[in-house]
């Protein structure tokens, strides 16, 4: 019944309204299964938008923050210490190799963070020139106000605010020798003007599913130190071993100035989110005034309740060879996928750790219509911008990966 009343009123997200597939009606969720309201059950392929790395309703975290909801759900952060925000902040900074942690409430806050910290370290050096930032085409951030920002604005679904967003540098991904060149004297031009490069370290997720290698990763990270420029990791989606690594910058093996998390953090049982910084960014904020400092403070920032998942959430990365699980899963999707490049509409087949990714030249109905198939077929995929993609739960069960990589070569023979 709360559905059918709400069903009118609810604005749904990355949606069009008039024309949408009717949402599923859910009773509950299990590992990598999720169970209907009508008895059927889905494999979920996606870990709803790749939060939930451990599967849902691990027992782990349930008990973490049944615990802590008992305790103590919610206190501001300004004024009171609590034992489970404080711990995860010291755990982050362990786990990062950086120093300092600003919580907020989901990975585009953390992004908008990141951008206001870097604009203030400038400002507070005296180099208030510096107010843009380097980003790359297909490069997504967030779709909160600066975060759109960092985006393509020659295209894509922010394009229609281009001319009212900030106004960024957003370039080419470099391919190869001479493109980095290319790339290197542009930062070169415009380096007086540059606050840092925002990057998605090994794979551009939502742009579509682009993956770029750990030597250009690491060449791009090299230029920003040699002109000075904070270089701002965004591990929002690749974060904690989704590509079989702890983070996705630890395969070009560097440590970024900025470090931005988010959904795996806790497991995607609660939204949290944390943007890390080294030491010289937060000696910058430290003076006699106030207005040195800075001045961001969301309201729920650190939560107990979310810093108690999270911490549930470190346990079990720590606990379990998350390594060998998500090069299993790469092995297995790999080989899987790998039997459709040459079905008709595909254009690529990429697989990284725990992510694999066919391109097409589908258009948006028939993703809607591949979606249909999918759930139809008892699995859980939303396709986009021609990219079929699946980034299960780290855990998911071989049979149900399988299942899932079927599902899809099922639905693009038919």
């Amino acid at each position: 019944m709360n559905i059918e009343q709400g069903k009118k009123h609810i604005w749904l997200p990355y949606t069009q309204m008039r024309d949408h597939l009717p949402q599923l009606a859910i009773a509950g969720a299990k590992g990598s299964k999720i169970f209907l309201q009508d008895g059927r059950i889905l494999i979920d392929g996606i870990a709803s938008w790749w939060s939930a790395a451990h599967g849902y309703g691990h027992p782990h975290l349930i008990k973490a923050i049944t615990k802590q909801a008992k305790i103590l759900p919610h206190i501001m952060l300004a004024g009171f210490a609590n034992d489970e925000t404080y711990k995860l902040a010291w755990r982050l900074a362990q786990l990062t190799k950086l120093d300092h942690v600003f919580f907020s409430d989901s990975g585009s806050t953390a992004v908008e963070v990141a951008m206001k910290i870097c604009w203030q370290y400038y400002i507070n050096l005296k180099q208030t020139q510096k107010t843009k930032f380097v980003s790359f085409k297909n490069s997504y951030h967030g779709d909160t106000t600066g975060a759109m920002s960092l985006a393509d604005l020659s295209d894509g679904m922010h394009q229609k605010f281009s001319q009212i967003l900030l106004q960024n540098f957003s370039l080419d991904f470099p391919q190869n020798k001479n493109d980095l060149n290319k790339f290197e004297d542009f930062i070169k031009k415009n380096q007086q003007q540059i606050a840092g490069i925002f990057i998605e370290p090994m794979v551009q997720c939502a742009g579509g599913m682009k993956f770029h290698s750990s030597e250009i990763l690491r060449e791009i990270y090299d230029i920003s130190k040699k002109h000075n420029l904070l270089f701002i990791a965004d591990e929002c989606a690749v974060g904690f071993y989704r590509t079989a690594k702890k983070f996705a910058c630890d395969h070009a093996k560097i440590t970024p100035d900025i470090m931005v998390l988010g959904k795996a953090l806790t497991g995607g049982c609660t939204t949290l989110a944390a943007t890390i910084v080294d030491q010289k960014i937060f000696d910058a904020f430290l003076g006699d005034s106030l207005n040195q400092a800075l001045m961001h403070g969301p309201t729920f920032m650190g939560n107990p309740l979310a810093a108690s998942c999270a911490n549930a959430s470190l346990d079990l990365f720590e606990q379990n060879d998350y390594t060998k699980k998500t090069l299993e899963i790469e092995k297995i999707l790999t080989k899987e996928l790998l039997k459709y490049r040459n079905y008709k509409n595909v254009k690529d087949v990429r697989v990284i750790g725990a992510i694999g990714a066919i391109e097409t030249d589908l258009q948006r109905k028939d993703m809607l219509e591949l979606r249909k198939k999918f759930i139809a077929q008892g699995v859980f995929l939303r396709p986009f911008e021609g990219v079929i993609y699946t980034m299960p739960a780290l855990n998911i069960a071989t049979k149900d990966l399988k299942i899932i990589c079927d599902a899809i070569g099922e639905a693009l023979l038919s």
